[in-house]
């Protein structure tokens, strides 16, 4: 599983994350007030290796694994968050990767590639 062109070019500093606004809430679909956050290579080892390891409890994998769409831990990278508890995550059972965010009523699809997420994100900047 390989990152996409972009998301690397993030990591490197070469293009900067949108700033939570009303163009993030939109393509969320979340109220204002959260903190968008893409996460470097150390985070997203991190944060999917914490979800491969809480898909072993029955009570974590209800509340992180099976909701809506679903994930599958050893198929998904976590590659962001807009704050505690809503990850946004790199779907690896597509090609390319979809990009899912885990909100109420479960994960649901965001953008069918990272590519196209990030058109949404920074449209008519």
């Amino acid at each position: 599983m390989e990152a996409p062109e972009r998301l690397r070019r993030i990591r490197a500093g070469e293009l900067a994350v949108p700033a939570y606004g009303p163009r993030v809430a939109e393509v969320f679909d979340e109220p204002a007030g959260y903190r968008f956050d893409l996460f470097g290579p150390e985070e997203v080892a991190a944060d999917t290796a914490a979800l491969k390891r809480e898909a072993a409890d029955p009570e974590l994998r209800a509340l992180w694994i099976e909701p809506g769409l679903g994930v599958d831990p050893e198929r998904v990278w976590l590659i962001g968050s807009l704050g505690a508890d809503l990850p946004i995550a790199l779907d690896f059972r597509t090609e390319p990767p979809r990009v899912l965010f885990l909100a109420v009523p479960g994960w649901r699809v965001v953008a069918e590639d990272f590519d196209a997420l990030w058109e949404r994100l920074t449209a008519g900047q």
